[in-house]
């Protein structure tokens, strides 16, 4: 049988060990449900940044879309002014030159719309992310403080 300072030794020595598990058990646990608590709020505010992402694109889309149409309107009363004064014309060259000033206007116009309107879809694109890349950092935030304090990140260092 084992001397008793021997066995005093050994029992301090288990207590400590049960005492240092029980308390890193504790802090762990504390750690995760606060980590817990911090994840379960960043679902509300991914919801919203969601609807705040999908208002911007649907307001950018009524937008386009309203710019399109101005402009489909406008190129259909152009090419109805243009058939008149082609119709109108006293010779062949007069209607040739019609057509070619309008051919050249209406492709200078569609140009032009269609690089206002990649410019409304970049920036309706921009302002949709806004939201999302918002909620993506606080996620990584989030992410960067429980990870320090979890217990199986200290075991794995």
């Amino acid at each position: 049988m084992a001397p008793k300072s021997h066995q005093k030794a050994a029992d301090e020595s288990v207590e400590h060990v049960m005492q240092n598990g029980n308390e890193a058990m504790k802090n762990g646990m504390q750690t995760w449900t606060k980590a817990i608590e911090r994840f379960s709020g960043l679902g509300k505010e991914n919801v919203e940044a969601y609807m705040k992402a999908t208002t911007a694109v649907t307001k950018a889309v009524e937008r386009i879309n309203g710019e399109v149409m101005s402009f489909s309107k406008q190129q259909v009363e152009d090419g109805v002014a243009a058939f008149k004064a082609v119709s109108g014309a006293k010779s062949v060259h007069q209607a040739w030159e019609v057509q070619t000033d309008f051919a050249k206007s209406a492709l200078d116009a569609y140009v032009a719309q269609a690089t206002k309107i990649n410019d409304m879809w970049m920036a309706a694109a921009k302002q949709a992310m806004e939201p999302m890349t918002a909620r993506f950092s606080a996620l990584a935030e989030a992410v960067q403080e429980v990870r320090p304090a979890s217990p199986f990140a200290r075991a794995a260092e």
